[in-house]
């Protein structure tokens, strides 16, 4: 159990239970520890109450609180500032809150999404 402990936590964050469960599958798989926030107000919660994750997977479109805004409160100081993968079906007329190379339309494709995780531990580790 020790060398678990040690793997990086991924935070996904979606309305979708059945996006989030096939996320959270997909990356324990490949030995990711997974938190996971039904929208942007358990995901601030987990955020203010949790070692920061390696990374958050983050829809933008959401009930109570939208990934734009958790964006935001990262940015602003508010909560931990951690890398941010926006996954969503929406266009960009409000900007993304990430650069273009964090960027996932859904339907996610997994080997991309694996590629920008590694990618981030890369820079961080």
């Amino acid at each position: 159990m020790t060398a678990r402990a040690s793997q990086p936590t991924i935070l996904v964050v979606d309305d979708d239970g059945d996006v989030r469960a096939t996320l959270a599958e997909l990356l324990r798989e490949q030995g990711y520890v997974i938190a996971e926030s039904a929208d942007g107000r358990e995901a601030e919660e987990y955020l203010r109450y949790n070692p920061p994750p390696a990374c958050i997977l983050l829809d933008l479109m959401m009930p109570r609180l939208d990934g734009w805004a958790v964006a935001a409160q990262m940015r602003q100081g508010h909560l931990p500032q951690v890398p941010v993968i926006v996954m969503t079906a929406a266009g960009d007329r409000w900007g993304y809150p990430a650069p273009p190379e964090r960027l996932l339309k859904k339907p996610i494709d997994a080997e991309k999404l694996l590629a920008i995780i590694r990618s981030i531990l890369a820079h961080d580790g």
